[in-house]
């Protein structure tokens, strides 16, 4: 397994993320701002869900750290990076903006990413492969509520295992690799989203919607999934040579690095608006005992997936 220090900053080709959610309080907001300090990148692709419409639509919740992670993707986007934010199933109200340029920031439905190796990749969110999606939307928002529920019961319960000395644990993961049904879902989804990306003539599909992050082969197709920033933080990379990895962010690189656990605890001070938000980043690094030597480390998965850059309608 290689590894990145979190001290020295990830200079790559492009980087996937997808689910943020923001719009709730589980969305790992600070981690993944932590992240996107690393990365320098040529191309930034939001692969949907990076606000949660549903959720507002139901009950208002904005933090300010939602719009610190905002303005840094805008500044990224000032800075030779390309921003593509695809479009999801619980932000399809940006659909309306399809195609239009903000600046550096391009919205799309779905795109085809070309690598530096010459691959091609169809990016999309992934909730055009779910049945649920197209036959009954009502049905599938219950389901998004239904995983709210546990998600806020994983707050309090990994309070508690953290006050034990345990690190996360996720209920929500462990039904998903479980259930049969789930399991059996995932596998179909798989193979749906494979099968689209060799109707697009591609290599193979980028993807999130199922908050599983994955990468294998299907049928000599590659899939990849780069998960989701709300529980698992991770996200996929693009190398020069058109190599892709998937990168585990984890709460204790974060806290190893300077930060806090509080994206998933609501005791934290930063529910709300987020005016009783922690201390500044200068002020908190100000107080920041130095981290041993092998301490802050990005783990990458050493599978094997091809590369991707981009265009499927949208020119990149």
């Amino acid at each position: 397994m290689q590894e990145w220090s979190l001290n020295e900053p990830i200079v790559c080709r492009s980087v996937w993320i997808s689910d943020i959610h923001l719009g709730t309080k589980h969305a790992r907001v600070e981690e993944l701002l932590a992240f996107l300090r690393l990365v320098d990148c040529k191309y930034l692709y939001l692969v949907g869900d990076f606000i949660d419409g549903w959720e507002l639509k139901f009950r208002w919740f904005w933090r300010d750290d939602y719009n610190t992670l905002i303005q840094k993707l805008l500044r990224k986007s000032r800075k030779q990076t390309k921003v593509i934010y695809i479009s999801g199933n619980h932000d399809e109200f940006i659909e309306q903006f399809m195609g239009v340029k903000f600046g550096g920031v391009t919205i799309a439905r779905q795109v085809i990413h070309t690598a530096a190796d010459g691959k091609k990749y169809l990016v999309l969110h992934g909730h055009q492969a779910d049945g649920l999606t197209h036959f009954n939307h009502l049905l599938e928002k219950l389901g998004s509520h239904l995983y709210n529920w546990i998600l806020d019961f994983n707050l309090y319960f990994n309070r508690l295992r953290r006050a034990l000395g345990f690190g996360y644990w996720s209920l929500a993961a462990y039904l998903k690799f479980k259930a049969k049904s789930a399991v059996k879902f995932v596998t179909e989804y798989e193979g749906t989203l494979a099968a689209m990306a060799r109707s697009h003539s591609t290599d193979g599909v980028i993807c999130g919607h199922i908050h599983r992050a994955e990468t294998k082969t299907i049928d000599g197709v590659q899939y990849l999934n780069c998960g989701d920033w709300v529980e698992s933080c991770t996200a996929l990379i693009e190398d020069f040579d058109g190599k892709i990895k998937l990168i585990h962010f984890h709460e204790n690189d974060v806290l190893r690095a300077g930060g806090r656990p509080g994206p998933y605890d609501p005791g934290h001070g930063r529910q709300g608006n987020g005016r009783n938000g922690g201390p500044s980043g200068r002020r908190r690094n100000a107080r920041r005992e130095p981290a041993p030597a092998h301490a802050g480390l990005l783990r990458i998965g050493d599978e094997d997936p091809h590369p991707a850059t981009a265009d499927v309608g949208v020119q990149i």
